[in-house]
Parts: C-alpha cells; structure tokens; sequence
C-alpha cells in the first residue's frame, strides 16, 4: 500500500527563512575558504575587484584556484579558460538535480536558470536536497534564493577580508584557510541523502589531501574531479540495495 504524501506547512517567510538558515555553517565555511582565496588572489597580484568577480562569476573555490595560480604563473585565457571549465564540471551532476528541487515545477525563462545555476554551490544544493521534503514547492525558489543570496554575500565577503589581509599577514598563513573546505564538507556531508553524493566528498577530500604534496593548488581540481568520478562509479556497486538513501 502507498504512502501518504505529506504536504509540509507553507513556511511564513521563505526568503527570510532561506537567509537565516544560511547564516550558520554555511556561510562560515565559505566565508572561511573565500579568506584564503581572497588572500590568494592579492598575492597573484589582481586588484580587489577582479577578484570579486572571479568570486561571482567562477562560484568555485577549485576554478578560482585554478585560475589565479595560471594567471600568477602567465597562462593564456585557453589555458585559463580549460581549466576553470574542467574544474567545475563536477557541478554538472548537482546543477541538474538541483535546478529541479529549486525551481519546483515552475516554468522559467532561460535567463533565470542561467542565473539560478550560477548561484549554485556545493552548500545550496546540500541545503536544497536536505530541505526539499520541508519546503512546499511553490515556496522553495524563495528559500533558494534567499539562501543564495546570503551565501554569496559571504563569499564576496570573505574575499575582500583575504585580500585585506592579504597586505600585512602571510599569504601562506591565509590560503590555509581554503583546506578548511574539507572540514567544512564533512559537516555539510551528514545531509546529502544520495550514497553517490556523500561517497563523492569523501573521495574528494582523501584525493585532495594525498596529492597536494605533489600537485600542490592542482590537487583542488583532481579531488573534484576523481572525487565526483569515484564516488558516481562506485556508490551503485558499494550501496545496491539502498543506493539513494
């Protein structure tokens, strides 16, 4: 016999409700990494404001990586433009699950998607999967976007302290910031409800942390890309019997 499907209670503020949930762990750990990018990006010598917009517009702390340190070390915009690309293709998978969750059922102009999968990060789409079954439909792009909103506002923050401080503190003392990613992942990770999503993190932070003596910044993008790889492949093999749990 089905289940019931039980219909959440529609939320009094959803875009107040969205903000205030972000202002937690959320928007401490990606104003934490920004810190470090931000510091990052002053010492690759890019003015504030370049920096802020690789912040907006990239949304990545792998592609921003990844494009500072070419641009530090004088690639061309191909080389930039490759990289940031592959960087961020492990969002591919997250985009497409979690535009649908956002958006809930409503028809949108292509603008706004666009616009609406810019904005989501690793932390959006956490939050979405988690609190999906919580927010009715038609009030989940409200909480999204006030969620978005405030995490980005963090991100864009914490960049512009980074690149403050980058003037008069270490820049190697700052970029650390930037691997308290993983740390800030494993408390996110707890509500992933998808094994393929949670086995992906995991992969990525084991990938990130053995090869960084190597590769040093590029270690950013392998454990992106290994981690999502590893954990798509092998979450179906590992979980058979409760692969979506």
């Amino acid at each position: 016999m089905p289940h019931p499907v039980t219909v959440p209670p529609d939320l009094p503020r959803p875009f107040l409700r969205g903000m205030r949930d972000c202002l937690n762990v959320p928007a401490l750990g990606i104003g934490l990494t920004m810190i470090g990018f931000g510091a990052m990006a002053q010492d690759a010598g890019l003015a504030i404001l370049p920096a802020l917009g690789i912040t907006t517009l990239v949304w990545g702390i792998a592609g921003q990586v990844a494009l500072v340190d070419i641009h530090a070390s004088g690639g061309g915009l191909l080389a930039l433009f490759v990289a940031v690309a592959l960087a961020n293709l492990r969002m591919f998978p997250m985009v497409v699950t979690g535009l649908s969750s956002v958006t809930g059922g409503r028809k949108l102009s292509v603008l706004s998607r666009l616009l609406l999968m810019q904005s989501l990060a690793i932390s959006c789409w956490t939050q979405m999967m988690t609190r999906a079954d919580h927010v009715p439909a038609h009030q989940r792009l409200r909480y999204y976007i006030g969620f978005a909103v405030t995490l980005m506002s963090a991100g864009l923050l914490g960049t512009t302290i980074g690149h403050q401080l980058g003037r008069v503190v270490p820049q190697s003392v700052l970029t650390v910031a930037i691997f308290m990613t993983p740390l800030y992942l494993l408390l996110l990770i707890s509500g992933a409800r998808q094994w393929a999503n949670r086995l992906s993190v995991l992969f990525g932070i084991a990938v990130g942390l053995a090869l960084y003596p190597v590769m040093g910044d590029w270690a950013v993008i392998a454990a992106g890309l290994l981690g999502g790889t590893l954990g798509f492949i092998s979450a179906p093999h590992l979980f058979r019997n409760n692969a979506g749990d």
